[in-house]
């Protein structure tokens, strides 16, 4: 972190004397489908903190399909009565308290993402009261982040023309690299697919494929390995279910293929078991699941220990900041708006720029999110 005195920020400037909070519901253009779960919206919960000298800072996180009230309720009795009246800057503090105190409801999964929001928040806060970016103000000066173009979710139509044409439409955009769904059709029907995405990649583009928890043995994962095998597969993402621990350590050791995971994992604790186990080749962390910035941090850096590299999972707003200050890190996901996919920046009045593979960072401050104060109020949703 920057360590440069500012002697206006004093604990009351940043002490937190407000705090809101919302859920947003964000339709998807068409529905899709990944291997486990139909997709026709998404739900993201987003908050606000206000510090005394009136800086703000906003966090958020996804909440799948339906959990959207469920992780703002969460959010709102048990978390924000430990971060109101405490200093934003405070970060380790009030992490460990928030995670103290719920250690019994919310090691992992919904109350962990709400913990993510309200420590991403903090981050933004303290960042945006110092007046600098948060990679400036974790140290980084790069302002081009190396990023992959991610898709290839199933849906109704034609299963090779779309993907081939939503390849093209990334490669406008100057991607060479791209990562499309698996797990959810037959193997034949699967490696037709990757055939075609390697085709239309040609042989420079890096392709990786994401099976999102689709198989159940490594018998079961190997074969459709094998499938795909001849046509230079990065890496497979999240072969099995996130807590099969055994299953990862087997097929990472078998050497045939890249093995990536970690989106669904939470905390330093949860990624050093991976680490220990040699359970995947690349790890996954995401900012918004696994603890916020205080943790992704902490996880980045236990995977350079283990000469493991990053590769962050999805929220390239937030992660491409981070980026810009690790060593470690592969590339970020990149999810073009208009295709619809990832509908996140729905709600944000300054979407990301790339060029050339690259995310271009701009110079607001904090985590670089600026909110559109109009979509989040079209797709907020009421209580239920």
């Amino acid at each position: 972190m920057n360590t440069q005195s500012h002697p206006r920020l004093t604990p009351e400037a940043t002490r937190i004397v407000s705090i809101r909070s919302a859920t947003v519901r964000v339709p998807l253009p068409h529905a899709s489908a990944t291997s486990t779960r139909k997709l026709r919206h998404r739900e993201w919960v987003l908050v606000w903190l206000r510090a005394e000298d009136g800086t703000e800072g906003v966090g958020y996180t996804y909440a799948g399909t339906s959990g959207g009230t469920w992780v703002r309720d969460g959010l709102e009795r048990l978390i924000i009565p430990l971060v109101k009246g405490h200093d934003a800057a405070d970060a380790e503090g009030n992490w460990d308290r928030i995670y103290g105190e719920l250690i019994m409801l919310g090691r992992r999964g919904a109350l962990l993402r709400a913990l993510s929001a309200i420590d991403i928040a903090s981050w933004d806060l303290h960042a945006r009261a110092e007046g600098q970016t948060l990679r400036e103000f974790l140290g980084g000066s790069r302002n081009e982040v190396e990023a992959y173009a991610s898709g290839g979710y199933y849906s109704e139509g034609d299963p090779i023309g779309s993907l081939v044409a939503e390849i093209e439409r990334y490669q406008e955009l100057g991607f060479r690299d791209f990562k499309l769904k698996v797990g959810g059709a037959s193997i034949q029907t699967d490696a037709a697919r990757v055939r075609a995405a390697r085709e239309a990649l040609g042989p420079d583009g890096r392709l990786a494929l994401d099976a999102n928890n689709a198989w159940r043995s490594v018998e079961e994962a190997t074969e459709a390995v094998q499938a795909f095998l001849p046509f230079d597969i990065w890496w497979v993402e999240e072969p099995f279910m996130p807590d099969d621990l055994e299953n990862y350590v087997a097929l990472t050791r078998r050497g045939e293929v890249t093995v990536a995971t970690g989106e669904l994992e939470s905390t330093r604790w949860g990624f050093a078991r991976i680490a220990s186990a040699k359970a995947a080749h690349i790890v996954q962390p995401d900012a918004c699941a696994a603890g916020g910035v205080t943790e992704w941090l902490k996880i980045a850096l236990l995977a350079d220990a283990h000469k493991i590299p990053v590769a962050p999972h999805w929220h390239a707003n937030i992660h491409a900041q981070l980026a810009a200050t690790t060593t470690n890190c592969l590339a970020v996901e990149y999810f073009a708006p208009q295709e619809g996919a990832y509908n996140f920046e729905s709600l944000i009045a300054n979407p990301l720029r790339v060029r050339d593979g690259a995310v271009i960072l701009d110079s607001e401050p904090g985590i670089g999110v600026v909110l559109d104060e109009e979509a989040v109020a079209r797709y907020t949703v009421t209580d239920e």
